[in-house]
């Protein structure tokens, strides 16, 4: 009886120790590309229920803005950034 229950609580401590050990291993968190955000996206917004118009509109407003550049929008000139120099 002693063995088999030395071999049960062997098998236990083994089994919870895995288990522990696989739960530490988390995978990389990384960023989403554009191509994945521009899916989630419309995921979403297919889930809304929206009329068919409304849906339509703002799915081409999805898809158009993901189609501009990111950043480059917003940025000024780099000429107008740089400081002018009197001589």
């Amino acid at each position: 009886m002693k063995a088999t229950s030395r071999l049960l609580l062997v098998a236990l401590i083994a089994t919870g120790i895995a288990t522990l050990a696989g739960c530490a291993n988390h995978p990389e968190l990384r960023p989403y590309t554009a191509a994945e955000t521009r899916e989630l996206a419309l995921e979403s917004l297919a889930r809304q229920g929206l009329p068919y118009q409304e849906f339509q509109q703002r799915k081409a407003a999805l898809l158009s803005a993901s189609q501009q550049p990111q950043g480059l929008a917003d940025a000024a000139p780099v000429a107008s950034q740089a400081p002018r120099i009197k001589g």
